[in-house]
């Protein structure tokens, strides 16, 4: 993971690109402390701060073609590089400079956009063409890495956060998109390709945008081909065996021992199986509740594992901060608000792992993956009923805030702003995304894919690579890997969740070791030790006077009296009001 941004001029442009620069540099110097690179020519110039993690040493960024005709900064590995590496014409690998980035690079510049295809992890890129005058940027199909751009008639410019291009642009080009603001308030995200700022958008995942010398604006040129076009037929469990073990491989591709966060279930016990079965885990790091570490389930698990499986924990104690803590945390390593407090003990995991390692691999979105949530037995058990009738009446909080969208607009938007909302945004599912033709004949996968297409990319993908950054430490999950996806979706939903015990098809990897029947007690959450609700009341006056006196009554994006009786609001919903005031402020 890195820090990428740039600046293109236009035609007969008077912007200062140097002193735009300089901001932009310093804005992106918390993603990277590795080393600092850039490229200028008299149209483009490029930046990366970057966090080396593969070619620590030798591969430096922004990095040429070996023709010299192409340049490319880069955030996020390339984690098959070394089986691409052999598709490789001769020409291109005599020499072969090092690292990941470099093998993607020779790959675009020997196939063109068709490469990107072939690339595995999570990536952001910039490519500079100096001959044609095209700029193209490009981003992963799940949107793990964050890339944005703003577009006026002298300048276009780049960045891997908002905040970076926010500072680098000069002043009073930016207004709130109050949309935007609704959606997150009311959805816990904001629609795709948009953000907090009217006027910067974000790259949709899986996307290539280019910019030639013409151009007002980037025109779309490709998307990359959705993980549902992956595989033509289903997959036998011995084929998901095998994906499985290869995305765990590539989940631990770096030039030492990565960190592992264990939370003592089978998500995380998977990973640090892998881990240990490769180069070893430089620390196995368990969160827990300092205030009930008896009753902490997921401390007293971790330790009864690790015995089995040789390793010694590095047990970090943690506590909800104070109001002011958690505004700092906020605004010091998150480029946008937070729609979840699970931020706060994922920061915690991320400033621990950094002792030990420049990477922290975990078990996230294995739930998501191998159908362990019990929302999605639920589902599978109920009757036929409309998507947006199961959305509302389901227990799951997200699910149930996505089917009373147009509600909350109607009680909570200001106005002049509930028929835009709705004109402009109405689908707050945002179809089609990958296997979402499956809403009508399987249910429960088209509830999957909602959660790892749309729901997730906010705060898990966004907020992971920002907090991790800030942390400067990489986060990666073998649960995220395009071909484990594509392989286990690919199933019926008889052989995904299986009939008996949780995640049958990841319980299959644990089948001969001394793990084989460690997972029966129930799933519990890392922060189901937590209950932020008593939080928020036992700091009730501070809390919500971070929301009343705040700037957000000022936006006029909510209808008047919105915010009178906060105590009447549920947790969640007050968590969001707090985070989006903290944004603001900042701002």
């Amino acid at each position: 993971m890195c820090g990428i941004g740039g600046i293109v001029l236009k035609q007969r442009s008077r912007v200062d690109r140097n002193h735009m620069m300089e901001r932009l540099r310093a804005g992106l110097a918390h993603r990277g402390r590795s080393s600092q690179g850039d490229f200028a020519d008299t149209r483009a110039a490029l930046h990366c701060a970057r966090h080396a993690v593969i070619a620590v040493e030798a591969a430096q960024q922004p990095l040429r073609d070996s023709r010299n005709e192409l340049v490319m900064v880069g955030n996020g590995e390339i984690l098959n590089y070394k089986e691409l590496e052999q598709q490789l014409p001769a020409a291109r690998t005599r020499p072969l400079l090092p690292g990941d980035l470099q093998v993607a690079l020779e790959m675009y510049a020997e196939h063109g956009i068709g490469a990107l295809e072939k690339l595995r992890g999570p990536f952001a890129v910039a490519l500079w063409d100096s001959q044609s005058g095209e700029l193209t940027l490009a981003r992963d199909r799940l949107g793990e890495r964050p890339l944005y751009f703003f577009d006026c008639p002298d300048f276009f410019a780049f960045a891997s956060e908002v905040r970076c291009l926010a500072a680098a642009l000069p002043p009073g080009l930016l207004n709130l998109d109050e949309e935007a603001a609704l959606a997150f308030l009311g959805l816990g995200r904001v629609p795709t390709g948009r953000t907090l700022y009217r006027e910067i958008f974000a790259v949709p995942a899986g996307s290539v945008l280019r910019l030639g010398t013409q151009s007002f604006g980037p025109r779309h040129t490709a998307s990359l081909a959705p993980v549902s076009a992956l595989r033509s037929a289903p997959a036998s469990q011995e084929e998901v065996d095998a994906v499985l073990a290869q995305a765990q491989r590539r989940a631990l591709v770096a030039d030492h021992p990565v960190a592992v966060g264990f939370s003592g279930g089978m998500d995380s016990a998977a990973v640090l199986s892998a881990a240990l079965d490769g180069a070893g885990a430089a620390a196995v790091i368990t969160v827990y509740s300092e205030l009930s570490p008896v009753t902490d389930v997921n401390l007293r698990r971790a330790r009864s594992l690790a015995p089995l499986l040789g390793v010694r924990l590095t047990e970090v104690p943690f506590r909800m901060p104070t109001v002011q803590g958690a505004v700092d945390i906020l605004n010091s390593t998150l480029d946008g608000p937070a729609a979840e407090p699970l931020v706060l003990h994922n920061d915690a995991l991320h400033a621990a792992a950094r002792e030990h390692s420049a990477v922290v691999v975990g078990g996230h979105g294995a739930d998501e993956v191998f159908g362990g949530y019990a929302r999605y037995a639920a589902l599978r058990a109920q009757e036929p009923a409309p998507t947006k009738h199961w959305l509302a009446s389901s227990a799951w909080e997200r699910w149930n805030r996505s089917g009373a969208w147009h509600r909350f607009v109607e009680e909570n938007a200001a106005p002049h702003l509930a028929d835009r909302v709705s004109a402009s945004f109405p689908d707050p599912l945002e179809k089609p995304f990958p296997y979402a033709w499956a809403e009508s004949s399987d249910p429960v996968l088209f509830g999957q894919a909602l959660d790892m297409f749309r729901l997730m990319t906010y705060d898990n993908f966004r907020a992971t690579d920002e907090n991790g950054m800030a942390r400067q430490v990489e986060v990666r999950s073998p649960f995220f890997d395009l071909d484990l996806l594509a392989a286990v979706y690919s199933l019926p939903v008889t052989e995904r969740l299986g009939t008996g015990g949780s995640k049958p098809l990841l319980r299959r990897s644990f089948r001969n070791t001394p793990l084989a029947g460690a997972f029966t007690e129930p799933k519990v959450g890392f922060d189901d030790h937590f209950s932020y609700a008593d939080w928020m009341a036992e700091n009730w006056l501070q809390f919500s006077a971070a929301i009343t006196d705040g700037p957000l009554k000022g936006t006029g994006i909510l209808q008047d009296g919105a915010l009178d009786n906060l105590e009447h609001r549920d947790w969640r919903t007050l968590w969001r009001l707090f985070s989006l005031s903290a944004w603001l402020r900042r701002g």
